[in-house]
Formats: structure tokens, sequence, C-alpha cells
């Protein structure tokens, strides 16, 4: 062919639907024309305006590039509490724990007695041996009063301090101390339907949160930080939020007039009573 300077091409379609290409030199009124077919990979390299024309050829679109999580400002150092939606203690992060008690104040650090520990659920800890309760945490200035002034009392008290629990008094040892606390891991690693880490680490990783929400959450920071419009998307989130907490696990009936007097907190055997 000529140069494309030279040539010009008129693509169409003949009577029974076969594209077409006629080449023509300026100045000569001889023209060629050829099936699009044949000379498809040349046409499109020489005419290529006139190929994307005929053709309504669309331009390759762009893959966006993906931004990862880790590279967000606001999902930085607070990724993981941006991801857990921090400050509510949702049921299925809620654990128990078993100790056996040691003859000794300090009963060691919170993460050797549970590994995943986070922070306590309140007014849940209870020696199962005895069947009592213990009161706490203490703060600094009720933990050294007691220590002051009290040699040995009979209520227990709990405290912790440099991430010890710390009873007071002295328990015995071999008893059965049970407490429920908020865990720490939010993620399945292993895909058992288990957490077992604080962060993903690949994208087969799963949560036992609600991922629509943690979804929702991510949206607005990530349009926050791209310094976008987020109003709506912040507004949902929240909406979503609130009602997720309001569904979450089971929930006390509100009376104005105070508890259900029929809950008794202590339960007695039907007979069989020792005189």
């Amino acid at each position: 062919m000529a140069t494309q300077s030279n040539l010009r091409a008129n693509f169409y379609k003949s009577d029974n639907g076969v594209d077409l290409v006629e080449l023509k030199l300026i100045g000569d009124p001889n023209t060629v024309i050829y099936r699009v077919k044949d000379k498809e990979e040349q046409l499109k390299e020489q005419f290529p305006k006139e190929y994307a024309e005929y053709f309504k050829v669309k331009p390759a679109k762009k893959t966006p590039k993906a931004t990862p999580l880790n590279v967000l400002k606001d999902l930085g150092k607070r990724k993981e509490d941006v991801l857990k939606v921090a400050g509510y203690d949702w049921q299925v992060l809620i654990k128990e724990e078993e100790h056996t008690l040691l003859a000794q104040e300090d009963q060691g650090a919170m993460t050797s007695i549970a590994t995943d520990f986070l922070r306590f659920s309140n007014d849940t800890m209870w020696n199962r041996t005895t069947n009592r309760k213990f009161y706490g945490p203490l703060n600094n200035t009720e933990w050294q009063t007691l220590k002051g002034i009290v040699v040995n009392g009979v209520t227990n008290y709990f405290r912790i301090r440099g991430n010890k629990l710390l009873l007071n008094p002295t328990p015995t040892a071999g008893q059965k101390l049970f407490f429920e606390y908020i865990q720490k891991n939010w993620v399945d690693t292993t895909g058992d339907g288990s957490a077992n880490a604080t962060s993903y680490a690949a994208d087969s990783n799963t949560t036992i949160l609600d991922e629509d929400l943690i979804t929702l959450g991510v949206i607005w920071r990530f349009l926050k930080q791209k310094g976008l419009p987020y109003d709506n998307q912040l507004q949902e989130y929240q909406i979503k939020l609130s009602e997720k907490q309001a569904k979450d696990g089971a929930k006390q009936i509100i009376r104005l007039t105070g508890r259900n007097r029929a809950f008794l907190p202590v339960n007695e055997p039907e007979g069989n009573y020792t005189l």
C-alpha cells in the first residue's frame, strides 16, 4: 500500500453484508477494494481512526488501580479500631474463661490466663467452687484502702494492675474462677468460623463481625481520605451501626418499675436440704 498521507480509506458494507474497504490515492481516479478481514491488521494499523469509527471500536477501559487499605491514613494506626467498630461489645466477641486459682494474690498476666484477652465484661467474675462473686475491678485508691484496713475479709475483690489479675483475699489453690471477657481477635484466617487474628493477612481471610457494616465504614473513610463528599455514606453507616447494635444478641426488657422481681440472684434446690 502507498503511504497513509497519500492514501484514503473508505469502509462500507456490501449489499450482502460483507465489510469492504475502498482505497484511493489522492489525485488518482482508480480505486482498489478489499475485504476488510483479508487485511484487517494492516488496515487497523494504517487507518486506526477510520477503522474505529466504522466498527465503533471503544477505547480500552482502564482498570482502576485498587488502593490497599493499609495506605489510607485513616486506616493506618487506627486500622484495627476502625474495622472492629470499636466502642461496642459485640456478642460475637464475648468469651468465657475458666481459671484455676493459685494460693496467692497475683494470678498472673491476663494474656496468660486468656491469650486473646482485651477487656473484662463487668460483673461476670465468680468463684464457682465457693459460689462467691468477685467485685471489681477496683481502682488504685480502693485497692490500697482495702489493703490498708482489711486484714482478711470475706468479700472477694479483684484488680488489674500491670496487666496482671490481683485477688483479695488470697484464694484457695485449685478453686475454679470463671469470668466473661471481650476478645481482641476478630479475623478468621483458617476458615473455621472462629476468630484467631487481629488483622487481615490474605484476601481469603474473613471476619466474625458484620462485613456489610465494615464495608460501609471503609467506604466513607476512604471518601474522606480522598477529599470527596462522604456525608451520605457516613449517615448510612451510622444508621446501620445503630441498627446492628440494637439487634446484637439478646436484649433485656426495660421496665420503668425496675427489674423483674421474679428473677432471683440465688437458685435454690427443690429439696434434699441438709439438716
